[in-house]
């Protein structure tokens, strides 16, 4: 199991993000549309992976940052936020224009 997992990721970190981007709106359409088949699962298993990949840069561009010279610092991202915090830990929500998120967020209905 191990193996075919690192033969995925390989084969996966050998795509760019751009690419892989270009795709994302697809697969998010299908996820939302929700059908109990495979194709439903195999196309939020997809997106999933792109958004991996999209993570996976994310951290390491912020690594990379992170261990350049003083004088190339001042323009360090901010550290990625990958993990949510807990209810207590959140941070009063912002409402100016420019605290919105530029990415697409997908809203699942609540559990009844």
């Amino acid at each position: 199991m191990q193996r075919v997992l690192e033969k995925i990721t390989r084969q996966l970190n050998a795509y760019d993000e751009a690419s892989l981007m270009q795709l994302w709106q697809e697969y998010a359409m299908r996820v939302n549309e929700f059908e109990p088949t495979k194709r439903w699962e195999e196309a939020a298993l997809a997106l999933c992976l792109i958004q991996a990949v999209r993570w996976k840069n994310q951290l390491f561009n912020y690594h990379l940052a992170t261990s350049a010279t003083p004088a190339d610092k001042p323009d360090m991202p901010d550290v990625p936020v990958f993990f949510a915090k807990r209810r207590s830990e959140e941070e009063p929500a912002k409402t100016d224009d420019a605290a919105k998120h530029k990415a697409t967020r997908l809203r699942f209905p609540d559990k009844a």
